[in-house]
Parts: structure tokens; C-alpha cells; sequence
């Protein structure tokens, strides 16, 4: 196979490889109870996983790719979102705008880390 070919396909192998790290930010491993605001409606998700860019929830209420939301934070409070991906009641979300670093660190002081990986 041509080199060239093979060169075109390294971002293919690479996303395919679990040891490359791909996120734009480094995630903290949290076990958090909290909830968001969507269509008008209060739902319960459980925070697993957060940045200063998004975070990773479970919920067992149905949250929609695209939807707009606001999730409640310790410290930011409520804070936008947009809801990135959806996958068997897991959700993805990005805020609007990064939580300013101050701030994060000052939530992160007030939530206990998680010590295992799902």
C-alpha cells in the first residue's frame, strides 16, 4: 500500500487507539447529584464526569442532541449547555462558555472526586 495512503489514515488509527487522548480538556471524575432544566422541566442527572468545557451524565429522562439546558453547579449555579451526544442514558454537554478557572477550581474544592472509572 502507498505510503500516502497509509499517511491519510493515521487520524483514522489514532482515533481508534484508547490510549490517545483527544479531548480538548483534561476531565475530572466526579459522583455528583444534580439537575437540569429543559423544555421547561426539572430533571435529576448524576454528574460523572467534568471540565471546564462540558461534563458526562447519566439521566433517565430522555435529553435531545442539540437541546439547549441549563445544569445546576456548585459555585456557577445554573449554567448553558448544549447537549452533544445522547447514548443509552448517558449525555454529553458543552457549555456555552467555558467555566472561568477560578471558578472551577473553587467548585471542584466543594465536590468529592470519584475513585473509580465506569
Amino acid at each position: 500500500m502507498p505510503s500516502s495512503v497509509l499517511a491519510s489514515l493515521d487520524h483514522v488509527m489514532r482515533s481508534r487507539d484508547p490510549s490517545v487522548e483527544q479531548r480538548r480538556a483534561k476531565r475530572d471524575l466526579v459522583d455528583l447529584v444534580s439537575h437540569v432544566t429543559v423544555r421547561g422541566r426539572t430533571q435529576g442527572v448524576r454528574i460523572i464526569n467534568i471540565s471546564p468545557l462540558g461534563l458526562m451524565c447519566r439521566s433517565d429522562d430522555r435529553l435531545l442532541t442539540g437541546e439547549r439546558i441549563t445544569v445546576w453547579l456548585p459555585v456557577v449555579k445554573d449554567y448553558p449547555a448544549e447537549i452533544r451526544w445522547a447514548e443509552d442514558g448517558r449525555v454529553g454537554m458543552e457549555f456555552l462558555t467555558p467555566v472561568n478557572p477560578r471558578l472551577y477550581d473553587a467548585m471542584m474544592a466543594l465536590i468529592p472526586p470519584r475513585q473509580t472509572i465506569w
